[in-house]
């Protein structure tokens, strides 16, 4: 009776998979392992959550909306002293008025000239997007989002759209409630993501307070130097700056606050 002998050797192929450059293994991402948590964290996470949007809800007035108006009086003061800072009362269905500071700043609908400068910077990106190489493809979408992101904004200032809805007083009004919108929901969106998570409650809170402090620093800022770019260069550059320096920045920056916590040491680690 013969015996057979299995020549096991280690597959090379699966341990680079797993081996650096320099001969040690990689472990997997974070983001590819399954987390071990616990329903004593996972109850105290449905705590965290609410308790931090309460504290949002009860901040609005005293705090946060304060904190903005000093913000945007101090950007005003130091790109236009003459330009003031004004609030716009919003009424909250249940009776509260929330007093929404803005920067007193007014635009005009395309002149003639604007139209021809635009239609030549749109023409110059199409051509620059059709004569870049195939290796440079990211930079040519980018180019063509950009074409027909400001053409499909212009239309609004066209015969067949207008009039054009929107002030720049308006406009940043409405912005700043989806700000104040989106500080309320994100501890909502963290207690189902990042919460029941095996990590300690310091890190817990720490990635809270500053997802919530990136928001009230950068909304104020950002969307007071929007209103002066659009009060020089005219309403036609409103829809451009809504869909592409929107609040879609500040969802990345929660991203990467995210992305960041995630990369923080577990409790058994």
């Amino acid at each position: 009776m013969s015996s057979i002998i299995f020549d096991e050797t280690p597959d090379a192929r699966a341990d680079a998979r797993v081996a650096g450059w320099r001969g040690g293994l990689i472990p997997p991402h974070r983001g590819l392992r399954i987390m071990p948590h616990e329903r004593t964290r996972q109850a105290l996470a449905f705590v965290l959550g609410p308790v931090f949007a309460l504290a949002v809800a009860l901040a609005t007035r005293p705090i946060i909306l304060p904190l903005w108006a000093a913000i945007e009086r101090f950007w005003c003061a130091k790109a236009a002293p003459a330009v003031g800072v004004m609030r716009l009362s919003y009424a909250l269905p249940w009776g509260i008025r929330l007093a929404i500071p803005v920067p007193d700043l007014g635009a005009t609908g395309p002149s003639r000239a604007a139209w021809i400068v635009s239609a030549v910077l749109v023409g110059v990106t199409l051509l620059m997007a059709t004569l870049l190489r195939r290796r440079h493809l990211p930079l040519s979408l980018a180019l063509f989002t950009l074409a027909a992101v400001f053409a499909v904004g212009a239309a609004g200032f066209t015969p067949l759209l207008a009039p054009f809805p929107y002030s720049i007083p308006g406009y940043i009004q409405s912005m700043l409630l989806m700000g104040l919108t989106l500080m309320f929901m994100t501890p909502l969106l963290l207690m189902a993501i990042y919460y029941p998570l095996n990590f300690s409650l310091s890190k817990k809170l720490t990635l809270t307070l500053l997802a919530l402090a990136w928001l009230a620093v950068v909304l104020p800022c950002q969307f007071c130097l929007q209103a002066f770019v659009i009060s020089e260069l005219g309403l036609i550059a409103l829809p451009t700056l809504f869909l592409l320096s929107g609040l879609l920045l500040d969802v990345m920056g929660l991203v990467a606050l995210y992305a960041w916590g995630m990369s923080w040491r577990l409790r058994h680690e």
